[in-house]
């Protein structure tokens, strides 16, 4: 005796059954594909905002890098200022006020009464 594998008929309780998951997949479908679409729209969003946050901040990173480099510049231009000072200062030993003729002087370009100041106009 040979068995022959035989479809089983479909009971109205396996149709209803069917019929109610495929409803259900459906009604998944619709409501997923605007949750879908609402998170879509709300990552590009995110992505948008955090570009143009990363770029404000690189931008200001700029500005404080060359802030920095200003200011390295005038750490050194007052470093050679203290070391010419200490020259002058160990120079003159105790002679304090050899050492501030020098600086108002150069620092702050006074002049001794009765000296006569020239002035190159030509910038040369």
């Amino acid at each position: 005796m040979s068995k022959k594998h035989t479809k089983k008929p479909n009971t109205a309780a396996k149709k209803a059954h069917d019929s109610k998951d495929a409803e259900e997949n459906e009604g998944r479908r619709m409501i997923s594909r605007p949750v879908f679409i609402v998170i879509a729209i709300a990552a590009v969003a995110f992505l948008i905002y955090s570009m143009v946050s990363i770029i404000g901040i690189q931008s200001q990173i700029r500005e404080r890098k060359a802030e920095l480099d200003d200011l390295k510049d005038q750490i050194t231009v007052q470093e050679i200022k203290n070391e010419e000072i200490q020259k002058l200062y160990d120079s003159t030993g105790s002679d304090f006020s050899a050492l501030a003729e020098q600086i108002a002087r150069d620092d702050l370009d006074y002049i001794k009464e009765g000296e006569r100041v020239f002035v190159n106009v030509a910038g040369d």
